[in-house]
Formats: structure tokens, sequence, C-alpha cells
């Protein structure tokens, strides 16, 4: 299977469960930016439930600038706040130590970096850490649409499947979340979440 996204912060588990375990991975390359989506926030599940953690960029085109040429924005302090934000969620979850280190160097970029080959570094590791084979490909130009697989726009529909979560006792399972999420709570095993995907409804929060 092939499908078309935007580039994205921890992606979440939809979009892996789509494609799993061996599908091609599109991204979106010749687009304008647009705020307030997924291509820089994902939302983790902490003590207070979901968070979204978001990160600042640098447009110098403003609402025109292409993707490609939009930059991290390191004159904020984000990243400590973000890994300070994942400790918090996940440092007692049973696979934080297994990935800590791996992850670490995602939060401590010396140097401003574009947000798409930030991102893309970010969903190569993913594909990795779930065992999957899922290739990643860029879009040669822009096309309005596409017939099938198109989720540029929306996360792929998917009902979620309960998995463990530090907090569900008090929270219950909270679906739609990154796939960080998953990997913190799940680890080698998340493979297994992703195998045993259903269809379902879209989640309208991660639009």
């Amino acid at each position: 299977m092939k499908a078309i996204f935007t580039t994205a912060y921890w992606p979440p588990v939809a979009c892996f469960a789509a494609l799993f375990p061996d599908g091609e991975w599109v991204l979106e390359q010749h687009e304008h930016y647009q705020k307030q989506t997924i291509r820089n926030r994902c939302s983790i599940c902490g003590a207070n439930g979901p968070q979204w953690l978001i990160v600042p960029v640098i447009r110098k085109h403003g609402f025109k600038t292409p993707i490609r040429e939009v930059m991290l924005d390191l004159s904020e302090n984000w990243q400590r706040i973000h890994w300070l934000a994942i400790e918090s969620a996940y440092r007692s979850s049973p696979y934080y130590e297994y990935y800590r280190e791996e992850i670490r160097p995602f939060f401590t970029i010396g140097e401003s970096m574009p947000l798409f080959e930030y991102n893309t570094a970010i969903l190569r590791w993913c594909a990795g850490a779930v065992e999957s084979c899922i290739s990643i490909s860029y879009t040669e130009s822009y096309k309005a649409s596409y017939k099938e697989n198109d989720f540029r726009h929306h996360v792929p529909a998917y009902k979620a499947i309960p998995y463990y979560q530090v907090f569900a006792r008090k929270h219950g399972f909270v679906p739609g979340q990154s796939i960080l999420d998953l990997l913190m709570n799940e680890g080698p095993e998340a493979w297994k979440v992703l195998k045993a995907k259903t269809k379902g409804e879209q989640d309208p929060e991660l639009r």
C-alpha cells in the first residue's frame, strides 16, 4: 500500500497502522506550511491526560512558506520543555529507559534545521523502532488531490486497539496519541498493536 502524508512531528499511531508492516510512506514536500496541525505538534498522554507538544517554527514567507523552507525556531526553549514533558509522562513506563538514549538527540539540536528534515529523521527512527519495513519516498510535484490514500488533510480512519498506558487507571485508555506513546508503553511489542488494526472512524482531533 502507498499513502501520501504531510510531514509530522512524532506522527499519530493511526498513520503507522495504515501502512504496517511494509507500505510506502510518501511525504508531501511541495506544499505550503499550515499551522496548528501535526506538522509541528504531537500528543502524548501524561498524568493530566493528553498534552500537545508544539514545535515553534520560523516561516520567512508567512503563510506561503514552502514546507521545506520552514525552520525550527531554537530561540525558544521548546526542546527542554518537550523533554521534561516526555520524562514526566513516561519515566515510569516500561520502555522509557529502553529508548531514552536513542530519542534524546532529537531534543538536543544545536543549530536550526528545516522542520521537514527533522521530522523525517524522527519518522525513519520510528519506522525502525516498530520493526516495520515501511519505506519513505517523496512527492515529485504538488497535486491538489490523489484518487486514494491521500492523508494530507486528515489521519487515516482507525479504531484504536487498546494497549497499556501508564495512567490508564486514572483516565482510561486514551486513543489518538503519538507513536511515541505506543513505543514508550509497548516497546518492541508495538508491532502487535499495529498488526491488530481495525478500521473505524477518523479521529477529528488530529485533522
